[in-house]
């Protein structure tokens, strides 16, 4: 593979340098890492520099070290499974990540949505809210998601208010291409990228209505990754989040009760899956630090479903301790901290139908 190459010659764990390789792909696709006699050899098609690589390895792998991860629960499915690609999966592929949807699956993904109404946010007495797409910009800024998952955030842009004929826009003349730019600019919006953050956006006003800090939420979700979209990794996407804010010890107590109603429903589902510690795939500041702590502090555990040769995360249930408290003024709501529960609808759906399972707890 042509590109730039960078040899990172000190001991690199096979765990940390999948790891790596994992968090380089969300930047530059077709990202290898090889093992060498003593350290990896990095490969990316293009973008940075040899220095620039370098560096970024460097950084991610600076004070990296394995921490074991922890099984809360490992489940074979109902008897006589068998995994194969979906075959009611009639999407029609319209972009990278996006799809169109027939009725076989819009009917297992209404099943899927139902059943997380059903056993989760009605168990947990949650008021069910419609997150929409758009977020304001300023959500993303406070959130410290920039600066996490900068390459993920989908900006919304409009033509300028003079300009409203799109056709205009379309039939510039020759030579004036590289005007069309300045029909735009940046609006104040981005694509939500998780549902959540409508929660603590909207705090004070959905605590003073529901009387309550606990919540579900579904809604659409975006999140830009051109080079790595497919079946299940989606440039656009539905998901459903049980979302709690409060002190520190309802906080904690529900996280585990939301960590304990996800064991139960994905067990009562019949789909092969395990339930384990995990942590996000970090490239900004201190990687290791955030990922070793998220690990040891066991404040992130993913549902995965064995697919083909790897497995598919379809759900998670994540700890955030006061973080998005002092981002989003929680206190003053008696919030000191919060937690949330997540799952894919899509790719839960996905991973259903590949077992042959679309009408799973019906």
């Amino acid at each position: 593979m042509n590109g730039v190459r960078y040899r990172h010659e000190r001991p690199v764990s096979a765990e940390a340098a999948d790891e790596l390789r994992k968090a380089l792909a969300f930047h530059h696709a077709g990202t290898t890492v090889e093992p060498l006699d003593k350290g990896v050899e990095v490969r990316v098609p293009a973008g940075p520099t040899e220095s620039e690589l370098g560096e970024m390895v460097r950084h991610f792998l600076r004070g990296h070290r394995e921490v074991p991860v922890t099984v809360v629960a490992e489940h074979p499915g109902r008897p006589g499974l068998t995994c194969r690609a979906p075959e009611d999966d009639h999407r029609i592929a319209v972009a990278r990540g996006a799809y169109l949807h027939g009725p076989e699956w819009t009917a297992a993904m209404d099943r899927v949505r139902r059943l997380c109404r059903e056993r989760l946010a009605e168990p947990f007495g949650a008021p069910l809210l419609s997150g929409p797409a758009q977020l304001s910009r300023d959500v993303l800024v406070r959130a410290g998601y920039y600066q996490k998952f900068p390459n993920l955030v989908n900006a919304v842009a409009r033509i300028r208010d003079q300009y409203w004929d799109g056709v205009t826009v379309s039939q510039l003349r020759p030579g004036q291409t590289e005007a069309r730019d300045s029909f735009y600019r940046p609006a104040d919006t981005v694509l939500t990228p998780v549902t959540c953050y409508h929660v603590y956006a909207n705090a004070a006003e959905l605590k003073e209505r529901y009387g309550t800090g606990l919540f579900g939420i579904e809604g659409p979700v975006f999140r830009h990754e051109s080079h790595n979209h497919g079946p299940t990794r989606l440039g656009e996407f539905r998901m459903f989040e049980l979302v709690r804010m409060g002190g520190t010890e309802e906080v904690a107590g529900d996280f585990a009760r939301m960590l304990e109603a996800f064991t139960e429903f994905f067990a009562d589902l019949g789909v092969p899956h395990r339930i384990v510690s995990a942590s996000d795939a970090f490239f900004g500041d201190a990687p290791t630090m955030t990922r070793e702590a998220q690990l040891l502090n066991k404040s992130k555990f993913e549902v995965r479903v064995p697919l083909g040769t790897g497995e598919l995360s379809v759900a998670s249930v994540n700890a955030h301790g006061e973080v998005f408290a002092d981002a989003f003024d929680l206190r003053g709501l008696g919030a000191d901290g919060t937690c949330c529960a997540g799952i894919g609808l899509d790719r839960l759906t996905y991973a259903l139908l590949s077992y042959g399972l679309p009408g799973a707890g019906a």
